[in-house]
């Protein structure tokens, strides 16, 4: 990877679903997130350099779930240790304020 996380990250306890808005399917799960970007997890590959809209599941509250669109770029997409998952990691392309509140809950 030529170019390396400089911020923080939060590992979730609770991953949070990711939705494919095209058709509802689930996408994936958020496994750890920073200001700027996400580390998502899927059964399937995700193509790097491209970029994606998605429905993130927002937990913070816990009281009402809901979820926030949000457009972001693949830059990476490798097979986990168990070669059944694949781990991606997305930066976040100027995200809305209300994902920026959400993020700021996780940290």
């Amino acid at each position: 990877m030529e170019d390396q996380r400089k911020e923080p990250r939060t590992h979730l306890i609770y991953y949070l679903r990711v939705y494919d808005p095209a058709d509802n399917g689930l996408f994936g799960h958020v496994v750890d997130i920073s200001k700027s970007g996400l580390l998502i997890t899927s059964e399937k590959p995700i193509e790097k350099n491209r970029q994606y809209v998605l429905k993130i599941e927002d937990a913070s509250t816990f009281d009402d779930f809901f979820t926030i669109g949000v457009q972001a770029e693949c830059r990476w997409c490798q097979s986990d240790e168990s070669n059944t998952q694949y781990d991606a990691g997305f930066r976040l392309v100027d995200p809305s304020d209300r994902m920026n509140t959400m993020l700021a809950s996780y940290h």
